[in-house]
């Protein structure tokens, strides 16, 4: 296996971002919750696209 520079800087980033949260993914979480709410105004939900098809509805006899 090689040595990647991206792969390291990455794994660095990951386990610095894992101390800062005491290596408690339920604490990010909650960080990462709080962070959307400040967003809320900017994030998207997209609804379902409805079906080009239309469907015969199955038998379950």
């Amino acid at each position: 296996m090689f040595d990647d520079p991206i792969i390291r800087e990455i794994r660095q980033i990951r386990r610095n971002i894992e101390a800062e949260y005491d290596n408690n993914s339920d604490k990010f979480y909650e960080h990462i919750l709080q962070m959307q709410q400040g967003y809320k105004n900017r994030l998207v939900r997209h609804q379902p696209k409805a079906s080009l098809r239309k469907r015969e509805p199955v038998s379950m006899t």
